[in-house]
């Protein structure tokens, strides 16, 4: 499983946060995290992206760089989502997915990375790393050994935590 939160966003002067695009930076950000993911995991089956412009960007950014997804998703609900209704959401993925991606903002993201981050788990380095904050583009892998359905806090492991930049 990955948790991934958008790539870098600009605050324009007029529209609403849903309509918020990426940077320059942003977009090559998204780029360098769709190679991080071609490279060091491979096509997903399964994208979960919140219906904001800036989230959609940072998947288009990421096939750019490579990245491939079999089913991808936007969904409403991530946007504002919380934690929990992320949660329901992973619930929801059926069990033939064995890789699903769920790209999103914070807080939302970054907390549910770490209630369903297993204690102790990962490296001593991607501990330090997920402890310091959950910059833009941060991707988290957790590895899930069981059902999506069954899933909950302290049931993954910590594999990496990486915040690719261009």
């Amino acid at each position: 499983m990955l948790l991934m939160r958008h790539s870098e966003a600009g605050f324009g002067i007029t529209g609403s946060d849903i309509d918020r695009s990426l940077t320059h930076a942003g977009m090559a950000d998204s780029r360098a995290a769709g190679t991080w993911l071609a490279d060091e995991v491979g096509p997903v089956d399964l994208v979960l992206c919140s219906s904001s412009a800036r989230t959609r960007q940072t998947w288009r950014g990421m096939t750019a760089g490579g990245a491939s997804g079999t089913e991808v998703s936007e969904l409403e609900e991530i946007y504002d989502g919380g934690a929990d209704d992320l949660l329901d959401l992973v619930h929801g993925i059926p069990d033939s997915v064995r890789t699903a991606l769920v790209l999103g903002h914070s807080p939302g993201i970054p907390t549910l990375a770490h209630r369903l981050a297993a204690d102790g788990s990962g490296s001593d380095d991607t501990r330090r790393a997920f402890g310091h904050g959950f910059p833009t583009s941060t991707i988290v892998r957790l590895a899930v050994d069981r059902s999506w359905i069954d899933l909950d806090a302290g049931q993954a492991d910590l594999v990496t935590v990486v915040t690719p930049r261009a």
